[in-house]
């Protein structure tokens, strides 16, 4: 059982060189994304907001991963608890690329630019000021968060001090509490005052369930590729827990975002309707029918016969499909208020996207080669390499 740090070589590709590549990667399309910055600043803004939600989706869903394994007292998910913590902790160089963001909030929030009657109404909560400042808050919360949880962690690997477990399984709870209310009030920040005259009571549920199976999903892909880089003590008996997981939130995903439009189309609001109309008329309908299917329907076909989520390549699939169709749901929320005649792309959804998702991934791999990928004085770490579903 190898408990070295960071990956095992392979005889066809280093995988040490993953994160540097990955990293250049990153540097190139945000490189080339700052020069979009120049040419068309307004799109830039919406694109790289929608690429930065993205990755902060992926480090906050993390962050809940960790320490709902502390919550729970999980034992089969010891082997893969460092991946979460790693992905949390990935909120750090976020936060300062968060920088962008907030230099363009004009672009891409228009009641800072066109107030109007509306916005009266909202403006002691929905000003630039208080904005900013919530957006410091959040982003400081998270990290001090997912700081305090890897530090923990890995101090705990080299002194084996229980209370550095205790630590973790006492604050955990509160932590959950803290991130489940401040992701909610950044959602509605950053992507439901995009349009301000419209509101949803369960906007930041939605986000979290994207949230979630997208960072699952990223978790998965690491936990197939630490074993396929020679990490023995990932069994398919963890990848099935893994499947399970991502087949039962990618139906709690669509079970809240279905509530959410039925909701709305029942109350028939004029103040609330207008969101989903635009998005099921004209071209955005395809767009809309299409996350329908991917995120859901053919992900539930595809996971659901037991060996899918035993099946290494297909477990694998799944998970990079969901991640993809994750980054599909944030695009469809953020851009009709961009482009209002319809469906459109531009090159800077994509190289904001990868820029910040390759940063991301390569963030995650550098780390998990940095330190042990294993928690080698967890208590649980023996019942949890025996771990077998019935």
């Amino acid at each position: 059982m190898s408990t070295t740090t960071g990956f095992a070589a392979t005889a066809s590709v280093d995988p040490r060189k993953l994160p540097r590549l990955l990293a250049g990667v990153s540097l190139g399309a945000l490189v080339l994304t700052l020069v979009g910055w120049a040419i068309s600043p307004r799109q830039f803004a919406f694109s790289y907001l929608t690429a930065w939600v993205f990755a902060v989706s992926l480090a906050v869903g993390g962050l809940f991963w960790a320490m709902l394994h502390h919550v729970t007292g999980a034992v089969w998910s010891v082997v893969i608890r460092r991946i979460p913590e790693q992905l949390a902790f990935v909120i750090v160089p976020l936060s300062l690329l968060a920088l962008p963001l907030l230099l363009n909030l004009r672009h891409t929030h228009g009641w800072i630019e066109h107030p109007d009657a509306v916005w009266e109404k909202k403006k002691a909560y929905l000003n630039q000021p208080f904005f900013i400042g919530r957006t410091i808050f959040f982003l400081a919360a998270w990290v001090w968060m997912a700081w305090r949880l890897r530090r923990w962690s890995l101090r705990h690997d080299e002194t084996g001090d229980p209370s550095s477990l205790r630590r973790m399984r006492w604050h955990s709870p509160t932590g959950l509490l803290i991130l489940g209310v401040t992701t909610t009030f950044a959602a509605f920040d950053w992507l439901m005052s995009l349009d301000w005259h419209w509101y949803s009571t369960i906007f930041g549920v939605v986000y979290w369930a994207g949230a979630i199976v997208g960072s699952l999903a990223v978790i998965t892909l690491f936990a197939l590729a630490l074993r396929a880089t020679g990490l023995t003590a990932i069994t398919v008996e963890h990848l099935h827990d893994l499947g399970k997981l991502l087949f039962g939130f990618t139906i709690f995903w669509a079970y809240v975002s279905f509530s959410q439009y039925f909701l709305i189309w029942y109350a028939n609001l004029s103040e609330e309707t207008p969101w989903y109309i635009q998005r099921m008329t004209g071209s955005w309908r395809a767009l809309t029918l299409f996350l329908a299917v991917g995120h859901f329907v053919l992900p539930f076909l595809w996971l659901l016969p037991r060996e899918a989520k035993r099946t290494p390549w297909r477990l694998g699939v799944a998970a990079g499909w969901l991640v993809f169709m994750h980054f599909v749901d944030l695009y469809w929320q953020v851009m009709p208020v961009l482009h209002n005649e319809g469906f459109s792309l531009s090159w800077l959804d994509l190289t904001a996207s990868v820029g910040l998702t390759a940063a991301v991934f390569a963030w995650v791999a550098h780390s998990l080669q940095s330190n042990r990928p294993l928690p080698v004085r967890d208590p649980n770490l023996a019942a949890s390499m025996k771990h077998h579903n019935e």
